[in-house]
Parts: C-alpha cells; structure tokens; sequence
C-alpha cells in the first residue's frame, strides 16, 4: 500500500471515528446543556496525540459496534385471578368522598371526605378510622358513635367520588390521566376510557410518530410487572390478556416512534436523552453526566425490545472508556443501565431493571401528564443478584 493510499484510509477511519462519537445530545425535557463530569469526559491534549498516531486498522477498532445480545423471555401465562373481576365489597381510603345521612333525618346528609391518615369526621361524632373498612362497617362505626345523640340511628353511608382507588394511564392513549375505580374494569375498558390509542388517521401506524408502541407497553401492579401482551390483546383481540385494572396500577404506552434512549441506575443525572443523530453507549452515558463514582461500570447492560422477550446485551463502559472495547451503537427505545452493586443472575436482575425502568418511564410520562418541566430526578437501583 503506497504512503498516500495509508494516508487516506486512516483520515477517513478517523473522520468516522469523530463523527460517531460527537452524536448531539438533547436533553428533554430536561432543560440543562450536557457537561459530563471531567473523570467520565476524559479528553486531553495527550489523548489527541495519542489518536492522530492511531493506524487505520486502530481506528477500525473503536468504531461504534452492534451489541451482542442475549433474547430472555419472561412470557408467563397470567393467573386465572388476574382476569376475574375483583372480589369483595369495596374498602375505602384516604380521599374517598362518602355521602352520609341518619336515617329519616334529612338536615343530617353530608358529603365527607376521608383525610389522609384515613380518618372521618362527621356530625358530632369523634373521628373514625375508616381505612380499609367496608360501606357497611362505616355505617355500624357511625351509627355506634352517634347512639348518644340520636334515638337508635341508623347511618346510611355511600361512595360519592372514589378517588383512593385509581390507576394511571399514562403514554400514547387520547387522554393520559388517573381514573377512578368505580366498578370492575379491564383493561381493554380502561384504554376505550382514555379515548384510546393514537392513531393514524389513515391507519399507517408506523407514519405517526405519536401511535402506540404495544410491544413495549407495560402494566405494573405494586411494584411488579403483570406479563400482559398488549399486542396480542388489541391487535388480536385476545381475551385471555384482557385482566383487570385495580386502584394503584400504572399502564404505560409508549410511541412507536418517538423513542427517546433512557440511561437510568447509578448515573448523575437519570432520565431520558434525546439525540439528533446516531447515539453510542458512551454518549449516552455522557450525556446523563456520567456514571457516579461507586457505579459498577464493568457490568452495565444494554435492554432492548418488549417487556416479555427483551434483549439484553452486557457492556463493560471501562473498557469502552479506556479504548480496550468499541463503544456501542444505540436504537431509540434502548435503556442504558449502570448497576450500584454487583449482580450475578443475569435474569433476575434484568427482570428487575425492567421493572425499574418501566417504573422510571411512568414517573417520567406522570410528570408530563400533570404538566410538570424537567426530569423527575429518580435514582433507581434493581434489586436481585
């Protein structure tokens, strides 16, 4: 190979090189410019040196990779009482509104809310507990504590606004927001009450960049993930994923489209990024103000795909850093995690990050909702080894 030829090759590697690695970052709806912390940035004059005597064959190397990932499945079949309506009377709490009256006395109907620690005031009776207590207990409780001030009352008690038992519908439906739990409701029932998913109106979903990504669409319930396939379920009709919503769950419906990158765990700055051009993994990280300085950055993991069967690729961003590894291209969707602490279970954990994650994301898009600028600033660590 004549001089000129080598000299080419390597200008143009180079030229690559810099052009991958320089992705713009934008931070919304965080409103702060990207400043990495010095430690993470790295970049020196004695760096540049070193790169202007990198060979062509060299600069090949640190080139933006593909990861290599590993497809899980977390597929499970749901539960027989997952999609049975909820059981049971219902059991009041905190911001419920209840409509109360003495029999045949009607200067006495009221309508009372629950405060927050759970307790009703009403007429002259003393304060009650009435969290977690049925219509018909409120009403012995109540008809107990005014026996002194009636002649044998009996207190009828009903349920004006039920506003302790809500869930959130959050993401690509035509009205995000809480909604009540006034009667059983499944979940195709509580997206037809957000007015449904968006759309394209002529019907070519991949067009719109605000239609619904149901692959990546997630339900969670105290803390855990209910393996729901939305696609399924809408696109096929599906009944058997059709379970039912309870007050405290949190459904999330992304964009098809629109996908941010999400760099969460043990970072500065936790929260989506937004690029305009091609994203790596040390961007990414970069541009969240790098990982903190107990951060396991040996074995942070790159998770892509649906909830059910994701990918997952393990990347080791020291390397990376120190120019041992090539950085790694991202996709829109792609969540960066950088563990706290050590895990060895490689299914459990991403199991747990997804969960995580997904939790992030709701908090993110709940922020929105409530009109609410700025990142949610949570920092999350996945539990499970």
């Amino acid at each position: 190979m004549n001089q000129g030829l080598s000299i080419l090759i390597r200008t143009t590697a180079m030229l690559a090189l810099a052009g991958a690695l320089s992705s713009c970052a934008l931070t919304r709806p965080v409103n702060y410019e990207f400043e990495p912390s010095a430690d993470f940035a790295g970049g020196s004059d004695t760096d540049t040196e070193d790169s202007a005597g990198m060979t062509a064959e060299e600069a090949l190397k640190h080139l933006p990779k593909d990861p290599e990932f590993e497809e899980l499945d977390f597929h499970r079949p749901l539960s027989a009482g997952l999609l049975q309506p909820p059981g049971g009377a219902y059991r009041v709490g905190p911001g419920d509104e209840l409509d109360i009256e003495v029999a045949e006395i009607e200067t006495t109907r009221a309508k009372t809310k629950v405060m927050p620690d759970g307790m009703l005031y009403y007429d002259v009776a003393d304060g009650i507990n009435v969290k977690g207590k049925t219509i018909s207990e409120i009403s012995t409780l109540l008809s107990k504590a005014l026996e002194n001030d009636y002649v044998t009352p009996v207190v009828t008690v009903n349920v004006s606004k039920a506003d302790s038992q809500r869930f959130w519908m959050l993401g690509q439906v035509q009205k995000p927001g809480a909604y009540p739990v006034t009667k059983p409701t499944t979940l195709i029932a509580a997206l037809s009450d957000g007015g449904g998913l968006l759309t394209n109106q002529d019907g070519t979903e991949v067009s719109n960049p605000e239609a619904a990504d149901l692959e990546r669409s997630i339900l969670i319930r105290d803390g855990s993930l209910i393996p729901v396939d939305f696609e399924s379920l809408v696109r096929e009709g599906n009944m058997s994923q059709n379970v039912y919503v309870r007050g405290g769950d949190y459904i999330f419906v992304p964009s098809l489209t629109t996908r941010s990158y999400y760099v969460l765990g043990h970072v500065i700055k936790p929260g989506p990024v937004f690029f305009e051009r091609n994203a790596t993994v040390l961007s990414a990280v970069a541009a969240a103000g790098g990982p903190k300085p107990e951060a396991i950055v040996t074995k942070a993991l790159i998770l892509r795909g649906g909830t059910l069967r994701p990918k997952v690729a393990v990347v080791n961003i020291k390397a990376i850093m120190k120019g041992e590894a090539p950085d790694l291209k991202l996709e829109g969707g792609d969540i960066v995690w950088v563990p706290r602490s050590p895990w060895t279970k490689l299914d459990n954990y991403v199991e747990a990050v997804l969960i995580t994650a997904a939790q992030a994301v709701a908090v993110q898009e709940g922020l929105g909702v409530l009109g609410v600028d700025g990142s949610s600033g949570i920092t999350i660590s996945a539990g499970g080894n």
